[in-house]
């Protein structure tokens, strides 16, 4: 008996093909088969089969389906070595003889020919790894990947055979075979357009068929991708690639041993440069020798982070204490504890015992890392509930946080021993959080009075489909007229013409965005709304189902949609639809031809504005389906405006570029004077000094957002700024915001703001790379890039050193990311920065790094 997984899941009997069961059974197998002759725990298996919302048979199903797999294997498991499927605590064991199953087989053959590849012989290499790749018949287990499933191993086998590809085309390159591979190469590029190993062995292959010219396009397409798309420069060996070719390079030409089959073909004879390595293939070599020490970088900054423990006591469903059935439990708990912290874009940070620690807000900040924290608590108390009695405790505040370059980063301070005393004071069932914790999660119903022995216990969570993320103020509008004319022309022009348009508005978080469309919207008669969200959404369309929802509930539904389509077969198809986008599941199949003739046919009875709000957040289908929408909807009076931060122009760089009928409004910061007119309306004209008048608009920077916050926080007389005139601390929503920008750039491009932070409110290549000890020339390029992405904007030159000077966009954004660093290491870069400047600048050039 032979099991295939490199394709669809399939089981032979003497080149017969097996009948299996059901999708349940099928994917038991296949995930057995993938860990093939280990054990594989049964709420490991549980979670593989249902990701999220197990079934309370689930347990049964999954027997049942083990009970089918046997009466499959058990008919060939007398003979020697056939394949036997063992109950083995805690779970299952499936043994297969490895020459059985084609994904041993390709692994085996994959060592064997990195091994040729290492030692030099490499047409023994280019065949071996060849046989390897040819046991692919599409991608691993892809009948159950059609169903929707997603495990971690599909994605590692998948990234195995994209090295072992690029492996044999490094030993098929050694061979002279460059003309053989480019056609393979540029499809597989067309996929997997950052790979830049890949990208390279083409480059070399068009350079050796004498295509030097195509092969610098390649290089030029690649650094375009990388710079544009993730903010991040080739490496270094992509670069010399590029040099080389420049230069007609030696090195750039066939080995040795194939070269000199050429000459001696024509009669000649030279010696040749060995040839240039791309990249070493990723297997060990055939003769030990001693590893090479990995350095650990670790990154230690202060950040605003949520930390949840739980803790589990195990009870009954541990039996009667048997270590083995303890382990399964314990297991079961932490791989739900696992799974819903992963969910909502935290990480686990360990457990003693029974006690899972989890944050948020690390290694990335999301603004909302305090909701995510509760939600995924409370999630997890659910999930437990018929396993362990669960107390979890939640806590917000400040923290040490360290950020290794291998490994889950860890956080200390006080906040972890709060958190530790509100789990142990939490009920059994129940969240108990800290006042910080409630505050920024809003998004979650709490218990009206906070518990006696302190924090607030939370009930459920209000789903956040339907609504934004943040409650919207009643804030003044302010200098948007202008924008505001723009969008009411475009409706005037969709109306009389009778012709859809698309708009799109970008601007910062908090920069307003929403309120610029809800006074257009106002007067609307006919406006349906769609929010996307950075997490809770359970199916990824969000923003459409908040549109089909606006339109009808999903009760009335099909009867809305008759009464729009008359009764038919069209209202058959729409109404079945409409309803897969209303419920939460995640097979739901994308049908934009059904979606689009839905909104065609509200705005054929009257004018429609859609407005799609937060669109950076939402998924890729739903973009699509957006951009498609432009392209093929009929000559009705639509109106699409989407809203959404400059992030999405990293996703989609020609987001609806160059299109007739799209326009695109870029809000940007309130001026002095609306700054001043929106903070005096939202504090009602209160007396305020001169000196806090002045501070409050510098911090507030023109951003709609911010001025509401610290308009909340100095109207509390309690604080001690609106007392003495102190300096104005960051309010929590607005440092979460920046927080999150600036955890949006590269690991070295973040560093060096760090260092331009310390430097002062003007910056120059060569104070910063002083201050942090850095290359100045590795240093212009990022503040290049911090340029291009608003965080730093150009001042001019120095006239003595002749440098190009920055200065921050915004004040906030210097105080905020230099207080992430850690009070020694500012000092200590303090102290660069000012020796550089002390610094007789008598020899200039060595001061110019820009």
């Amino acid at each position: 008996m032979r099991f295939h997984l490199l394709g669809s899941l399939e089981v032979l009997d003497d080149d017969m093909p097996v009948p299996l069961g059901g999708v349940k059974q099928r994917a038991a197998l296949g995930f057995l088969l993938l860990h093939a002759n280990r054990v594989v725990a049964t709420s490991k298996l549980l979670q593989a089969l249902w990701s999220r919302d197990v079934p309370p048979t689930a347990r049964k199903m999954l027997q049942n389906a083990v009970s089918g797999l046997r009466g499959v294997l058990t008919p060939h498991g007398s003979a020697e070595g056939s394949a036997l499927l063992l109950t083995h605590a805690p779970g299952y064991l499936l043994r297969v003889d490895q020459n059985s199953l084609d994904l041993s087989q390709f692994q085996q053959l994959t060592e064997q020919g990195r091994g040729d590849l290492s030692s030099g012989n490499w047409p023994a290499a280019a065949k071996v790894l060849r046989k390897a790749l040819s046991l692919w018949r599409g991608p691993v287990l892809a009948d159950l990947a059609e169903t929707g499933i997603n495990w971690p191993e599909l994605t590692a086998i998948k990234d195995w055979r994209l090295a072992t590809q690029e492996d044999c085309f490094e030993a098929e390159l050694a061979c002279g075979r460059h003309y053989e591979v480019i056609g393979e190469l540029e499809s597989l590029i067309e996929v997997e357009p950052y790979r830049e190993r890949l990208n390279g062995q083409l480059m070399l292959a068009l350079y050796r068929c004498g295509r030097q010219v195509d092969a610098l396009s390649v290089y030029r397409r690649t650094r375009a991708a990388l710079v544009e798309e993730l903010g991040l420069e080739p490496g270094r060996e992509l670069q010399e690639l590029e040099r080389a070719i420049l230069d007609h390079a030696p090195a750039l030409d066939l080995p040795p041993s194939v070269q000199r089959r050429h000459l001696l073909a024509v009669g000649q004879s030279s010696p040749v440069p060995a040839p240039l390595v791309i990249t070493p293939p990723p297997a060990p070599v055939a003769e030990p020798v001693a590893p090479a020490v990995a350095v650990d970088v670790t990154t230690v900054e202060r950040k605003l982070v949520s930390v949840v423990m739980v803790s589990a006591q195990l009870g009954l469903a541990a039996g009667d204490g048997d270590p083995e059935d303890v382990d399964a439990v314990h297991q079961e708990v932490a791989s739900v504890v696992s799974a819903e912290v992963s969910r909502l874009g935290g990480v686990v940070g360990g457990n003693v015992g029974s006690v899972f620690l989890a944050l948020f807000g690390v290694p990335r900040t999301s603004e909302d890392d305090a909701d995510r924290a509760v939600r995924a608590s409370l999630a997890i108390r659910d999930r437990l509930s018929a396993v362990a009695d669960v107390q979890i405790g939640v806590a917000t505040g400040d923290s040490l946080v360290r950020l290794p370059s291998s490994g889950a980063p860890t956080a200390t301070g006080v906040l972890l021993d709060q958190c530790r005393q509100l789990m142990a004071l939490s009920p059994l069932g129940a969240v108990r959080a800290c006042n910080a914790t409630r505050d920024a999660a809003g998004s979650v119903t709490w218990s009206t009075d906070p518990a006696p022995t302190g924090g607030w216990q939370a009930v459920s969570c209000v789903s956040p489909r339907g609504a934004t993320r943040r409650s919207q103020a009643a804030v003044p509008f302010v200098e948007r007229e202008r924008e505001l004319f723009v969008l009411q022309g475009l409706l005037d022009e969709v109306r009389t013409r009778r012709r859809p348009h698309f708009v799109t508005v970008l601007g910062e978080a908090g920069v307003g965005k929403t309120r610029l469309v809800n006074e257009l919207t106002s007067s609307c008669s006919m406006a349906l709304r769609g929010t996307a969200t950075a997490f809770g959404d359970d199916h990824g369309y969000g923003p459409l189902c908040d549109v089909v929802r606006g339109f009808a509930s999903p009760e009335t539904l099909r009867a809305a949609v008759s009464s729009l389509v008359g009764v038919g077969e069209l209202a058959d198809n729409l109404a079945a639809s409409l309803a897969g986008l209303v419920e939460p599941s995640p097979s739901v199949p994308a049908d934009f031809s059904a979606w689009r003739r839905f909104l065609e046919e509200i705005a054929e009875s009257e004018p429609l504005v859609v407005f799609l709000e937060d669109l950076h957040w939402a998924n890729d289908v739903v973009l699509d389906f957006v951009e498609e929408l432009s392209e093929h909807a009929g000559s009705v009076p639509l109106l699409v405006i989407a809203t959404a931060r400059p992030e999405l122009l990293q996703r989609r760089p020609s987001w609806f570029g160059g299109k007739r009928n799209a326009t695109t409004i870029s809000l940007e910061p309130l001026s002095h004077n609306g700054t001043r007119s929106l903070m005096n309306s939202l504090l009602e004209a209160r007396e305020l000094s001169s000196e806090l008048w002045q501070a409050l608009v510098s911090c507030v920077g023109g951003n709609p957002l911010f001025a509401t916050e610290y308009a909340r926080m100095v109207a509390d007389p309690r604080m001690p700024c609106v007392q003495n005139d102190g300096a104005l601390p960051v309010p929590p929503p607005v440092r979460g915001v920046l927080t999150a920008q600036l955890d949006s750039l590269p690991f070295e491009v973040k560093a060096v703001l760090q260092d331009a932070a310390v430097v002062g409110d003007l910056v120059s290549p060569g104070a910063v790379a002083a201050t942090g000890q850095r290359d100045p020339l590795e240093v212009a390029k990022a503040l290049e890039l911090l340029e291009q992405r608003d965080f730093l904007r150009r001042q001019g030159r120095n006239s003595e050193t002749g440098e190009i000077e920055y200065g921050f966009r915004h004040l906030l954004v210097r105080d905020v990311v230099a207080e992430q660093l850690p009070r020694a290491v500012r000092a200590l870069k303090q102290e660069r920065a000012i020796a550089w400047f002390e610094e007789p600048t008598l020899d200039l050039t060595d001061r110019r790094a820009g």
